[in-house]
This record gives C-alpha cells, sequence and structure tokens, in this order.
C-alpha cells in the first residue's frame, strides 16, 4: 500500500491493477491546485481527537495493537470497569487494576494525545529489557487472558474472558457405514488459520477457505482403518474437526510465519489472503446436527477431489471468490440477508496489522468504533480516521504467479498485510454499547481526575523548567552557573547575579556583558536594553556572561569596541615585610585600537598604574604545563624603533593575551617578574604517601585510611634531595632510616639525591612512598631470589598430556638480596646458602639462573664472573632469580647449551619424565647437532641415529595427538643449522623419539578412550587439580565421547535461548509466594520456555536480546 496516497479521495476501481490507466473522474482532487489570486488561508483548528493512543516503550507495538482492540470491544471494556478487583493490597501488580486504570485514561484523559503504558508492563513483571522483545501478538492474547483469569479466579469474574471469546471444537471419529461417532471437546479462544498448507504450493485466497481447510476431514482407510464400537469390525471413518459451540468474540490468527525447508530459515507469507466484513458462520451451526453431518461428507468428498491450481490474480476463475468478499464491504450489502440463515453471523471490527518480515516488525491495528461506525488506525501514538477502502488493503498484494518447473511462486515487495482479526456477533440483543464517561466506577473517575491533576501540575513544571536556561557568570577570576527564565529582564538577572557571588553592591555599579570563554575577554554590552528578556537579547542556554563592577555610579562604563584589541594585564609585586611577591588577580582588562603600536600601550599603562614610561616594562609570559615556558620582554629599550612596533602585526598580539607591568629602577635591570614566572611554572606538587603504621601514628592518621598523601611542593629544576630534606623534618627521621619510592611501596627506588626531579621525571602530582629501611645506593638493587624444586617424578610414570613450560608451581620464595652489576656470582651464591641453611641445612652446591618473567627458567651464571657480566638482562628493582641444589660442583662450561628433554614412547603414545641436560657448543671440530646427540645418546641409552627431535609449543599444552603432528628433524636436518638457537632457545623444552620403536596403531575404541584421557588432564591442569589420569581412567571415561565440560575449554559455545514471553500475576494459592514462577501464565508455542533454561542464558538473552530488533522499530 503507498502510505501517501489519499485513499479518502481516490476513486477505488475494482478489478484493477495498480499499473493500469485509471484516468481521474470528475470528483477527483487535484493535488497542488494554482493559487488564485482570492485565495484566503484562515486558519482552522485541529479537530478534537476522537480517541487516544498508546505509547511504545521499545517493542511494545504488539502489545498497544492488542490493548486498543480490546479497549474497542464494549463487551469486554463494560466487563473490566465492572469487575471486582482481588483482595491484594499491592495495586501495582494488580493486571485487571492497572487494565481499569488504562482503558478509563484512554477514555476520560480528552486532552492527551498517548497514554503511558508502564503501569501494566510493570503488573505483568516485566523490567525495561523486557519491553525491547519483540514477540507475536496472538502470543499476548493467549498469556493476557490467562493472566486474567488467573487473577480473577475466586471472583464473580472469573469467567469473563471465556463467556465473551471462548468456542468448542469437537474432535471426532465418525464411521462411515453405521455413522457411529467418537468425540472429544477442546475449548479455544482463537483459531490459527493455516495460510499455506504443509508441504503444498497452494495458497489460501480467503478466510472463509482457510476455515474450510482447518476443518476439512480425512478418510481413515486401509491399514488406517477405525475400530467402530458399534460394528464390532475396523470400518472406513471420517476423522475431522467441527464446531460444538461458537464464540460471541471470534478471534482469527492467519498463519503468515512460516519455515522454508530449502533455505531452513523462518519466513513470511505475505500473499493475499481476503477477509470479509460480514463472515457468515450459520454453515457450521453445532446446534444442526443432520447440516453438520452433511457438511463433513461434502468436505470429504471435495479434499478427495484433484485439486485446481490456486492463482491468486483476481481475474477470470477467482473473481467470483474476491466479488463475493467485496460484497459484503459493499455499503448497500444487506447483512439482515444473513441472519436470515441463522444466528452465527459475525461482523468485522478489528485488524491487527504486521508490516515487515519473519525476523521483525512493526504492529498497528484498523478498528470500527461502534460509537460512530468508522474506521480507525492506532499505530501507537497516533490515531487517525481512515476509510474501509484502506482497511482492505489488508488484504496483501495480489502477486503475480510465474511459472517455473510446473510449480506456481509467488512474488511480492510488499510486506504489510493483516495477522490477526477479530469479528463480533451481530446480536442486537447482547451488542452492547460502551459506557459513557458519568457511569464509569466512580473510584476510576476520582483516580483519573487526581492524576491528571498532578500530571498538569507536572507538565507546568516541567514547562517551566523548559523555559529555565542554565548561564555561566564570570566575576573576580571565577565562574558560577546561574538557572533563570529565558523570559527574565536582564536587569532582574544581574540582581541574582550580584546574590549568587554574595556582593554587596547596588545594582546600578553593576552590569552583565557577553563574555569569551576562549579568550577570556568581556565583549558586548547591553546597555540601554536592560529591561529586554534574555530570550530578546538572544542570551540562550550556556552562554557565558561577565559581571563588571563600577568604582562608582559617577564613573562611566567604558564602551565596548568590537574592532579594539583587549588584553588582560597584572602586575607584579615585589615582597615586603608581610606579604610575598606576587602577581595581581584577577587580571585587568583594557582595550586598545586595532592598530596601536607599543608606545601607545606604554602611555596607557603608564597612566592606568602611574608608572613612568622609564620604569616600566612589559613582559609577555606564557607557559604550558612546565614543558614549554616562554618568556619575552616587549620593551628591552625604549628607544623609537621599539616603541613604533604595531601590536597586531608586528608584536602578533591576539584578544585576550596575557601580559605583566613590572615596575623597574631601569629596564636594563634583572626581572623579578620574569623569575617569579619561571619558578611558579617549574613548580609541581608532589603527593607523599607512607603505609608505615609508626609513621601514620605519628601524624595522628589511621592506619586503614591508605590514601592519605600529603601535598609537597617542589621546583623541578632542584634536586631530590630538597623534597628528602623537608621529609626529614617532616616525619622527624634521618636520611638513612627512610628511602624513597615511585608510586608504589614497592616501586623503583629513587636514590639518586643530586638528580633534579625534571631528570626523574617526576610530573605534577606523582606519588612518592615513604618506606623505612636504609636507603640504597645508586647503583644498587633489592632483588628475589626463589628456590627451584622440580617435581618428583618416578621411572614408571607416563603422562598424555605435556602441560605448559612455565615453572610457577615448582618456585618459592628464598630470599632478598641488595646486588648490582659489579657483584661476583660466587658472593651471591654463598649469601644464598647462607639462607638456605635454615631449611636446607645439607645444601652444599647450587646453580643460579636467571628467571623470566613468564616464571621460565633462563641461562645458568657462571660463579667465575660478575652479575653484569654473566646475565645479559637488565638489572632492576625486585628482579627475580632462581636457585637449584645440586649434589656436585656444578661443572657446566662457559660456552653451553641447556635443555628440558621428555622421551615420546611411540609404542605407547606416552610421555616419560622430564630430565634436564647441558652439552659445550664449542668444542673444536664438533658440531653442535652432533654435542646434542652424543648427550642424548648417553642420558636415554639411544643411538644417535635412531633419535628424532621435535620443538613443541612452550606456553600451551600438547598432547600425544598433537605431538605426532610436530615437525620431527633429525641430524642431517639438524647439521644444515650453524647455530644452535635456530632449533630452539636456551632452557626451551625439547621431545625426542626413538625411531627405532613402531608407533603404535589403535583401534576406534582405543582412539576415544585416549581422547577420554586427554581431556580429563586438559581440564585438571587448567582447575589446578594436580596428578596424571591412571590407567583405571580408561574404564572410567572410555569407549566414550569426550566430556561436555572439556568443550568449555576448547572453545565450544552454547547458543543462548531466547527470552519467553510471561506475564506474572499477582493471584497465588495460600502457602505460595505469588512470585512463584509455577503462577507465570505459560508461554504459547511460538516462543518455547526450555525447563533447563539456566540463569546465565535468561540473563545473555535479556542483556543482548533487547538490540536484536531494534532498528527495527
Amino acid at each position: 500500500m503507498d502510505r501517501f496516497r489519499d485513499v479518502s479521495t481516490s476513486p477505488v476501481r475494482e478489478g484493477l491493477d495498480d499499473d493500469d490507466d485509471v484516468r481521474p473522474s470528475s470528483t477527483a482532487i487535484v493535488l497542488h491546485p494554482a493559487p488564485s489570486p482570492t485565495t484566503s488561508y484562515a486558519y482552522a483548528p485541529p479537530a478534537p481527537q476522537r480517541y487516544r493512543g498508546l505509547s511504545n516503550q521499545g517493542a511494545t507495538c504488539y502489545m498497544n495493537s492488542l490493548l486498543q482492540t480490546l479497549y474497542m470491544t464494549p463487551e469486554f471494556r463494560n466487563r473490566l470497569y465492572q469487575s471486582k478487583l482481588t483482595a491484594t493490597t499491592d495495586l501495582d501488580v494488580n493486571i485487571p487494576f492497572q487494565l481499569q486504570k488504562l482503558f478509563a485514561n484512554l477514555q476520560l484523559s480528552k486532552e492527551r494525545k498517548a497514554i503511558d503504558t508502564k503501569a501494566l508492563t510493570k503488573s505483568f513483571g516485566w523490567n525495561s529489557s523486557d519491553v525491547f522483545q519483540q514477540h507475536d501478538v496472538q502470543e499476548l492474547c493467549r498469556v493476557l487472558f490467562d493472566a486474567l483469569e488467573e487473577s480473577f479466579k475466586g471472583t464473580p469474574d472469573e469467567q469473563m474472558v471465556n463467556e465473551l471469546y471462548q468456542g468448542t471444537l469437537k474432535d471426532y471419529v465418525q464411521c462411515a457405514k453405521c455413522g457411529n461417532e467418537s468425540s472429544r471437546l477442546d475449548n479455544f479462544l482463537d483459531l490459527s488459520l493455516v495460510i499455506r498448507p504443509f508441504g503444498s504450493t497452494q495458497m489460501m485466497r480467503s478466510v472463509e477457505e482457510a476455515i474450510e481447510f482447518f476443518l476439512k476431514p480425512e478418510m481413515l482407510s486401509g491399514d488406517n482403518q477405525w475400530d467402530c464400537d458399534k460394528c464390532r469390525s475396523k470400518q472406513d471413518a471420517i476423522k475431522g474437526l467441527k464446531f460444538a459451540k461458537l464464540p460471541y468474540l471470534l478471534s482469527l490468527q492467519l498463519k503468515r510465519f512460516d519455515f522454508d525447508y530449502v533455505t531452513f530459515n523462518r519466513i513470511k507469507l505475505n500473499n493475499q489472503v481476503t477477509f470479509p466484513k460480514y463472515l457468515n458462520m450459520n454453515t457450521y451451526d453445532p446446534t444442526s446436527g443432520a447440516v453438520a453431518r452433511k457438511m463433513s461428507l461434502e468436505r470429504l468428498e471435495l479434499s478427495e477431489e484433484t485439486p485446481r491450481r490456486v492463482s491468486l490474480d483476481a481475474t477470470d476463475d477467482d473473481e467470483d471468490g474476491v466479488d463475493g468478499v467485496r460484497d459484503s464491504w459493499h455499503p448497500d450489502f444487506d447483512v439482515e440477508a444473513l441472519a436470515a440463515d441463522g444466528p452465527f453471523v459475525y461482523e468485522l471490527f478489528s485488524v491487527l496489522i504486521h508490516s515487515g518480515s519473519a525476523m521483525g516488525g512493526h504492529y498497528y491495528a484498523y478498528i470500527k468504533s461502534f460509537e460512530d461506525d468508522a474506521w480507525y488506525n492506532f499505530n501507537d501514538s497516533n490515531v487517525s480516521k481512515i476509510t474501509e477502502a484502506e482497511v482492505r488493503t489488508a488484504w496483501g498484494p495480489a502477486a503475480s504467479p510465474v511459472a517455473s518447473t510446473g510449480n506456481y511462486y509467488y512474488r511480492s515487495s510488499h510486506s504489510t498485510c493483516a495477522y490477526m482479526l477479530m469479528y463480533r456477533q451481530v446480536d442486537a440483543r447482547r451488542n452492547g454499547h460502551f459506557l459513557p464517561d458519568d457511569a464509569l466506577p466512580s473510584f476510576l473517575q476520582d483516580l483519573i481526575t487526581a492524576d491528571e491533576a498532578r500530571r498538569l501540575v507536572k507538565e507546568k513544571e516541567r514547562e517551566e523548567r523548559a523555559r529555565l536556561i542554565p548561564l555561566k557568570i564570570f566575576h573576580d577570576g571565577s565562574h558560577k552557573t546561574l538557572h533563570v527564565s529565558k523570559l527574565l529582564p536582564l536587569s532582574d538577572v544581574v540582581a541574582q547575579a550580584i546574590t549568587l557571588f554574595g556582593l554587596d553592591f547596588p545594582t546600578d555599579r553593576v552590569r552583565l556583558r557577553s563574555y569569551s570563554e576562549y579568550t577570556s575577554v568581556p565583549l558586548e554590552t547591553y546597555d540601554g536594553r536592560e529591561m529586554c528578556s534574555l530570550a530578546q537579547l538572544q542570551i540562550y542556554a550556556h552562554c557565558a556572561l561577565f559581571l563588571e563592577v563600577r568604582a562608582s555610579v559617577d564613573e562611566a562604563w567604558e564602551a565596548y569596541d568590537p574592532t579594539a584589541l583587549q588584553l588582560l594585564l597584572r602586575r607584579y609585586v615585589p615582597s615586603t615585610a608581610t606579604t610575598p611577591e606576587h602577581f595581581t588577580e584577577p587580571p585587568v582588562s583594557v582595550q586598545v585600537p586595532e592598530e596601536a603600536t607599543l608606545g601607545d600601550l606604554l602611555s596607557l599603562l603608564s597612566t592606568k598604574f602611574g608608572i613612568e614610561k622609564d620604569h616600566l616594562r612589559v613582559l609577555q609570559m606564557s607557559s604550558s604545563s612546565y614543558w614549554s615556558i616562554v618568556t619575552t620582554i616587549l620593551n628591552p629599550t625604549n628607544d623609537e624603533a621599539t616603541l613604533q612596533q604595531t601590536l597586531r602585526m608586528d608584536l602578533k598580539l591576539r584578544q585576550g593575551i596575557e601580559l605583566y607591568v613590572e615596575e623597574c629602577d631601569t629596564l636594563t635591570n634583572w626581572s623579578l617578574a620574569k623569575e617569579l614566572f619561571e619558578a611558579r611554572a617549574h613548580m609541581i606538587t608532589l603527593q607523599v604517601k607512607t603505609k608505615e603504621k609508626t609513621l601514620l601514628a605519628a601524624k595522628g592518621v589511621d592506619a586503614k585510611e591508605s590514601g592519605m598523601s600529603w601535598p609537597f611542593q617542589v621546583d623541578r629544576r632542584e634536586n631530590l634531595q630538597v623534597l628528602k630534606d623537608k621529609l626529614c623534618v617532616f616525619f622527624d627521621l634521618k636520611p638513612d632510616d627512610f628511602k624513597l619510592c615511585r608510586n608504589a611501596e614497592k616501586g623503583q627506588e629513587l636514590k639518586a639525591m643530586d638528580t633534579s626531579f625534571k631528570n626523574l621525571t617526576l610530573m605534577d602530582n606523582s606519588n612518592v612512598y615513604v618506606v623505612l629501611g636504609t636507603p640504597l645506593r645508586v647503583g644498587e638493587f633489592s632483588v628475589q631470589v626463589h628456590l627451584f624444586t622440580p617435581k618428583a617424578t618416578g621411572e614408571d610414570e607416563a603422562s598424555v598430556v605435556l602441560p605448559p613450560w612455565m615453572h610457577a608451581n615448582e618456585l618459592s620464595l628464598c630470599t632478598k638480596l641488595i646486588v648490582s652489576s659489579a657483584t661476583p656470582i660466587a658472593d651471591m651464591k654463598a649469601r644464598i646458602l647462607t639462607a638456605l641453611h635454615a631449611t636446607h641445612p645439607d645444601a652444599k652446591h647450587l646453580r643460579l639462573r636467571d628467571l623470566l618473567s613468564s616464571r621460565r627458567l633462563s641461562r645458568v651464571l657462571a660463579d667465575s664472573l660478575t652479575l653484569g657480566e654473566a646475565s645479559a638482562l637488565t638489572l632492576y628493582e625486585n628482579r627475580e632469580f632462581a636457585v637449584q641444589i645440586l649434589d656436585a660442583v656444578d661443572t657446566l662450561p662457559s660456552s653451553h647449551t641447556l635443555f628440558s628433554v621428555v622421551l615420546f614412547d611411540r609404542s605407547t603414545l606416552r610421555f616419560g619424565r622430564r630430565v634436564e641436560i647441558s652439552f659445550s657448543t664449542e668444542t673444536p671440530g664438533v658440531h653442535w647437532m652432533d654435542a646434542l646427540l652424543a648427550e642424548l645418546e648417553r642420558v636415554f641409552n639411544i643411538p644417535s641415529d635412531a633419535i628424532q627431535i621435535a620443538k613443541p609449543p612452550q606456553t600451551s599444552d600438547v598432547d600425544v595427538n598433537d605431538i605426532q603432528e610436530t615437525p620431527w628433524i633429525r641430524r642431517d636436518e639438524g647439521l644444515r643449522f650453524h647455530h644452535v638457537a635456530s632449533l630452539a632457545t636456551y632452557g626451551d623444552r625439547l621431545v625426542i623419539a626413538d625411531t627405532r620403536v613402531p608407533l603404535k596403531e589403535l583401534s576406534k575404541e582405543e582412539s576415544i578412550a585416549l581422547q577420554a584421557l586427554i581431556d580429563q588432564a586438559t581440564e585438571n591442569d587448567m582447575l589446578g587439580i594436580g596428578g596424571t589420569p591412571s590407567a583405571a581412567a580408561m574404564n572410567v571415561y572410555g569407549p566414550s565421547l569426550p566430556s561436555s565440560s572439556s568443550s568449555y575449554y576448547r572453545g565450544g559455545y552454547v547458543k543462548p535461548k531466547e527470552t519467553a514471553l510471561f506475564i506474572r500475576t499477582n493471584k497465588a494459592p495460600s502457602g505460595k509466594s505469588s512470585s512463584d514462577s509455577s503462577h507465570s501464565v505459560p508461554v504459547s508455542p511460538i516462543t518455547g520456555h526450555d525447563d533447563d533454561e539456566t540463569p546465565e542464558d535468561k540473563e545473555f538473552a535479556r542483556s543482548g536480546g533487547a538490540d536484536v530488533f531494534t532498528d527495527l522499530h
């Protein structure tokens, strides 16, 4: 449907397509007519809106469509108004009450365009994310009706929904021979009509045809015959459905959402399905058994005939059917003629429409008003009157069939069509009328009146707040924010600004003028316009204004010249016996002509400050933090060339630039103003902290206040000794009693007392910690030594997984040492041995090694070298080393390489124990590969020509399956490499295998069992569970698939479940909480709720699912 077409003024031509040439009739309206000279454009106020809309909270359009339909149903609305509330004390969660309140708001709140539904959804138990979940409108209808029934239990209105909407179907099997029938009765609140039968290319063309298909029986014959009790034998039988009771309000769902088994995607069927204005259900009159049997047999006969192909074009064969539907929409259609057939004639009054795809979309409703017999479009907060012609567009588009291999496929670019239909039985005795406003329950009228009064108060407050604007008022070097009405005159704002700053000046000495935050200079004045409002002066929110004060009323205000150059001036004031040297604050603003020279400026300043020109120095000084400090004296001399320089062009002065004025004996003297400015620019504040309890107690600070700090100002050009001297006085300590650390208690120690703060890269507000203890000298560092104790391994121990090559669980802190680059390794080992005697008295021989940050042991440090010579790593604070206890003196050559080697047993597919080997890499005439193989042959007793070597990943698990896929090298490949580093790095882990041993071949069951052992070992390793799976684990884990828990560690992903639609009722049986999940209304089959849904799944769906349909609304 073209949404921008004026269907109310366009003639409807039956049987024509959109592409046909339709000439306008004499009554057609011509759009955009040429204006006549006498045309009058008198304003006509909009007509009052008859109905109110509902606000969309995010994705609640489906709910709004249903609620408007229920509201426009007289029988439902009236029964709801007259219903008795349950005994609940919390009306916020009482669904019937909140629905009553919403309907009363829709009826009584005449001045509002849309009503909010937050109170109702709160009573449903929904939160802020639930309202962003899109659901099916028919699903909500079922859940809401169930919730109302649950809420009304035990009250006279318990059967309200059933009395209005419930019908009964008879599911029967009837003997074709004797007519014996077996049946059961099923109640329904709505009928779901199939649009495209399963496995069929035929489409339902109309609602009547879909109802016929719904009731179409099937013949039970052949092997599927029915055992008739009356005939006492198996007989052919008719199985089907028929109506046992037709409801007063008939709800029909058109099942437009289907599943495409070719693409495996959910799809939406947008094909045209016509629906009549008046639906004749007398054919299915349950009170006439003979008619029902006759119709059942006729449907069976029709179902056995060869069906004709369905084409949805409104041509030839289909003309009669479509015209029959259109006849019911004709203004002259005689509904009384249908009523003569029986009482079951239904009138359409609501069409719930879905626009979009199967992935999401938008719901709105076309609803007929029984008050004025007009149709309205209820689209969330918008309600508009429409014609019946527009209602018929909800049939959907007439598709074009395209022949392809004998099948019909339907093309359609439209996605807007009817999804649910509501019919009311035409019965003058039962058809109700809406209650008038004054007939509503008094408590509802009082409630809406009170709510409306509160709403108007809030609306007025909101309007007043909307008129308030925040203004930034600057005065005396500071600023404050003032909130005033934009309709307030400027004179009143001046008075409020005086009060804001607590000034004691009469208003005639104060004025407000515009202010530039960028240049910090006052701008335009509003002299003579003080009585104009802020809006008239174009002063808007967040504007900056300058509060200016003059000395007396007799002093004239300085006129503002927008072309003048405005400068900010500070005067240097030397120190006196009572005050230190400083610059005057706030700066004084002066304006000079744009073409002014330096001489003109000096004359102005001489007059303003009372200083002779020859003793007046002007400086331009600026700083960007302490990295860029610029100081320039504008008049080093007062010669003619200097004074003739222009301020803008020659000296490059700009608006708002800051200048400093200094009075001096002669212009050649040293500038004290420059010295003060540079000192201030280099000044930083260091935050001194400590965690020493004795120091905190001495300062009266609770030890729990770890964030306590003391600011100390220092000049970045000074040395660290300045701060230490201040701290000695502050904490009453001696210099050798404490040390200074950067940023943390265990941070880098600051040792160079003769180094400036600048060279130490200490910034403003850097943290310096005071730690008790003897300070280290420059070049000394405190290091940590860990004892390396390899895990005990037996000769017969085997494993299917090698853990990551790290030693974190084999290290324990041994001692701390103070060392420097010149410390001999032998001296370090002697001190370590002394520390070990307390726990390892038998230790005599040690091996000291570098310990990497990855917790891996690295190079062995030789006794004959100093620490700086033996280790290639940088020495720093808290650097770590590892020490091993040996049985004999370490005899490693100076040039050697060390590896950790594991044997892979090919016959059992297991890893052996770990062995550490070392070999010389600089033996004359011996290649390093031969030296390595010789050492391996000695240790493992495998001939060198049978050894193959692999280097697996060092930082991840390696199992026996992975190692078989790892590249292996033998002697010939190794001889090609000149350096051992081409194979591995010092300290790496290698795996070797004996090629003489054949590789074990596994059966399918053995492979599964082996994988189970690998998964268990991997899981235990990640969970920190020690030990290796025993052989008995084979009986536990194999042969079977790997456990599901292992998929977590291998990156397994389980798709989160969708969030189910629910409405939580407040009605609960005694002894149970109303919040119990068993009292939540179950969902319909559209969105399933799995019993095994975990809290994590729900939370994931709630947090992520809300974004799925955001762009579709």
